[in-house]
């Protein structure tokens, strides 16, 4: 039985527009990391951490081959963006080593890229359940259905991440409502973390009259576009949905939220729900990540942490049936199909296709509002989605969309009844 540490590598923005998104994702594992060896470690042994940054895809991969051939890490979390997940999972399979993605939910990564995945894992809810839920929250919560026409413009990131929210949420508003209920009036994909100046976005969309604005604008983006755009009175001319927007660092990013929006928190996790009296795992987590970090726990936080934890309960689960350390397959063995109890509740790992080694929770989205208590705005009137109404099935075998790219896209356009809310 070994007794030297465990070794994990994590990979986050540290700077620039994802910081929002990645100092949380590394504090999520570092808390987890910190809680495991307080108890005594992993079957006795204590966890060692390297960190690296999150960058380009080029950039990130050197990091990670850097973790993986000269840090000799154990086991991996990390990433936030769509472009680099694509980007390191097959690295991740050809060097062998245990990879818990946190984020970049890319459908791409386990449809086509890595399509028989054996040593990576993604913590965080596919992308097309983002766009959906995001999408769905607004059908129920802004009473769409009762709406003759409805009037939608679109912002969205220029990569995987946006250009696949563009398409899911519009697919869903389409099925949903009914497509000759449905009018697009403007569509903008300004590039990430290229624009700090919204202006031209923000007129053109206000002169396009939109009833609704759909959005996957995250970190920076979104802060800088809601901020501009209360100065010119968008947010009173139409209501802003957001995949994304609470997602991540609330108290940082939606402090001067306007009420009554759409708060996406990216189908993953909010700190305040499920209902810490009700739920005492989110509770400790929410007391014991504040007392570590001084701040309140988002999507990403949350991510990591159940990594680290599924990790763990992998590994202890081997050794129970085998007796003595597992070695990757083991643990992979029992990774596969496994449902555990996080702070946002369930989480379950495909073990078939499509979407193997993909993780799965219910979603959830609300109503953004300001509560004094916490000095910025949150999610209310949660809305929680059971992920098995807007995700593709285990064994389905139908075929990409052209269009999107995309198992979820073919399965809504093909199974959904049109003018039915699925939930």
């Amino acid at each position: 039985m070994p007794t030297t540490p465990i070794k994990a590598g994590i990979q986050a923005y540290l700077t620039g527009g994802g910081a929002i998104w990645g100092k949380p994702m590394m504090q999520g594992a570092v808390l987890a990391i910190e809680e495991i060896n307080e108890r005594g470690g992993i079957l006795g042994r204590k966890i060692e951490y390297v960190v690296k940054p999150e960058t380009s895809p080029e950039e990130t991969v050197r990091e990670y081959r850097t973790l993986v051939l000269d840090e000799k890490i154990d086991f991996y979390v990390g990433l936030i963006s769509s472009s680099n997940t694509p980007a390191v999972g097959p690295v991740a399979e050809e060097l062998q080593k245990l990879s818990f993605f946190v984020d970049g939910c890319t459908d791409f990564l386990f449809e086509s890229v890595v399509p028989d995945p054996r040593f990576c894992f993604r913590i965080t809810n596919i992308q097309s359940a983002d766009g959906i839920s995001a999408a769905l929250g607004a059908i129920k919560l802004l009473n769409l259905m009762e709406k003759d026409k409805v009037r939608i413009a679109h912002i969205h990131p220029d990569y995987a991440y946006g250009r696949n929210a563009h398409a899911h949420m519009q697919i869903t508003f389409e099925k949903v409502l009914g497509k000759d209920r449905v009018e697009v009036v403007y569509e903008a994909f300004p590039g990430l973390f290229k624009v700090t100046d919204f202006t031209p976005y923000i007129t053109e969309i206000i002169a396009s009259k939109p009833d609704i604005l759909a959005s996957s604008l995250w970190g920076a983006d979104v802060v800088n576009f809601y901020k501009q755009a209360l100065g010119y009175g968008l947010f009173d001319k139409m209501k802003f949905v957001s995949c994304i927007a609470h997602g991540a660092s609330p108290a940082e990013a939606v402090k001067d939220f306007p009420d009554g929006h759409i708060a996406g928190v990216h189908a993953n996790y909010f700190f305040l729900y499920p209902e810490w009296d009700k739920y005492p795992i989110n509770k400790a987590f929410v007391e014991n990540y504040y007392k570590r970090w001084g701040t309140y726990p988002d999507s990403p936080a949350e991510g990591a942490y159940v990594a680290v934890y599924m990790y763990k309960t992998a590994v202890e689960k081997a050794y129970e049936v085998l007796g003595k350390w597992p070695e990757v397959d083991d643990i992979i063995k029992m990774l596969e199909g496994m449902t555990i109890y996080g702070p946002a509740g369930p989480i379950h790992v495909r073990a078939r296709k499509p979407n193997k080694h993909q993780c799965y929770k219910d979603g959830i989205v609300g109503l953004s509002k300001y509560d004094p208590r916490y000095g910025f705005s949150v999610l209310t009137n949660p809305v929680v989605i059971p992920i098995s109404r807007i995700t593709v099935p285990e064994g389905w075998e139908g075929t990409p969309d052209p269009k999107a790219g995309t198992l979820a896209y073919s399965w809504i356009r093909e199974t959904w009844k049109e003018g039915v809310l699925p939930v």
